[in-house]
C-alpha cells in the first residue's frame, strides 16, 4: 500500500485590469480562472505542482502547504504559463531549501517568455503590481526523477495543448495524473494558441492521459466546487471538439464567444472564451 496521498488548493478567480483586453460582449466581468496547485505527501516529504500566478496566491499557497508539516523538497512546474508558475518566489520564501522543477523545454519556454526575470507583457498588463518577482526560473527535472518518499512521480512530455512544451505528472501509486492545462476541470478553455493543429495536437495529449487510466484527474483550471474525476478527460475532450466546429463556421470574435457560450452555460469564466476570440480574431 501506497505511503502517498494528495491534497488541492485552488486560487480563486483574479480580476483582470479593465485595460488588458475589449469588454466582453456581454458585459460580464474578466477574470482569470481558478488555479490548482496539488501536493502530493508522504509521511516525511511533499512536492507542490503549479504554485500559482500572483503573489498573493502564492503567500496563501505556502500558508496551505505548510499546514500538512511535511519538508517540501520541490515545486513541479506543468508549463510556462506564467499562472502556473510565477508565484514560486513567495512559496520559497516560505520553503528555501525546494528546488524548482520542469522539463527541459519547459525550462527553455520559461526563460524565452520572462527574460530578466519580467512578466510576459500579457501578464503585467492583466495583473499590474500583482505578480511580483519572477526570477525564479526551473532546472530541468533532474535524470534520477522525482520522488516523494522514495515514491515516484513520473513526469509525461505533453507536446501543444493550450500552449506549446506541456507536461503532465503521473503518481501511479496514487492512480493520480496532475494534467497541468493538458485537462480542465468545467473552466472554459483557452484555445488563443491553437494555431491550425493546436486542437489535434491536444486531443492526442489528452489521449496520453487516459491511456494511463488514473482514477483522478486534477485539472490546472478547475471549478473548485467540483471533485477531480477521471471523466474531466472526456468532458476536455467535448470542449475541444466543440470549440474546432465553430471556429469553422464562425468569422467573428461575439460570434464565437456566444457560441461557445451557449454551448457550454455551466463552465466557469467565459472571459477565458473571450480571451481565446480575441487571440483568434483581429479586429
Amino acid at each position: 500500500m501506497t505511503s502517498l496521498a494528495h491534497a488541492v488548493h485552488v486560487s480563486p478567480m483574479q480580476p483582470l485590469a479593465t485595460t488588458a483586453l475589449p469588454p466582453r460582449p456581454d458585459g460580464g466581468p474578466m477574470l482569470w480562472s481558478p488555479l490548482s496547485t496539488t501536493l502530493i505527501y508522504g509521511p516525511r516529504e511533499a512536492v507542490l505542482v503549479d504554485p500559482g500566478l500572483i503573489a498573493e496566491q502564492g503567500v496563501a499557497v505556502a500558508k496551505w502547504a505548510a499546514g500538512f508539516d511535511r519538508t517540501i523538497t520541490g515545486i513541479y512546474v506543468t508549463h510556462a504559463h506564467g499562472d502556473h508558475w510565477y508565484a514560486a518566489a513567495p512559496v520559497l520564501e516560505q520553503f528555501p531549501d525546494a528546488k524548482v522543477w520542469a522539463s527541459a523545454d519547459t525550462v527553455a519556454e520559461m526563460e524565452r517568455t520572462t527574460p530578466g526575470g519580467r512578466p510576459n507583457p500579457f501578464w503585467g498588463a492583466a495583473f499590474p503590481g500583482l505578480i511580483g518577482d519572477t526570477s525564479v526560473i526551473a532546472e530541468v527535472v533532474p535524470e534520477s526523477g522525482l520522488e516523494v518518499d522514495g515514491e515516484a512521480l513520473i513526469p509525461h512530455s505533453a507536446g501543444h495543448t493550450d500552449t506549446e512544451h506541456t507536461t503532465f505528472l503521473h503518481v501511479p501509486s496514487l492512480d493520480l495524473v496532475v494534467s497541468g492545462d493538458v485537462v480542465y476541470n468545467q473552466v472554459h478553455q483557452y484555445l488563443s494558441e491553437a494555431g491550425d493543429h493546436g486542437i489535434d495536437a491536444w486531443l492526442d495529449a489528452i489521449d496520453a492521459v487516459a491511456a494511463l487510466a488514473p482514477a483522478t484527474v486534477v485539472a490546472g483550471h478547475k471549478n473548485p466546487e467540483r471533485d477531480d474525476p477521471a471523466s474531466v478527460i472526456d468532458d476536455t475532450r467535448e470542449y475541444l471538439r466543440a470549440a474546432a466546429e465553430v471556429f469553422g463556421s464562425v468569422t467573428s470574435r461575439t460570434e464565437y464567444f456566444e457560441a461557445m457560450v451557449q454551448r457550454f452555460p455551466a463552465w466557469l469564466n467565459p472571459g477565458i472564451a473571450w480571451l481565446t476570440a480575441v487571440g483568434r480574431w483581429a479586429e
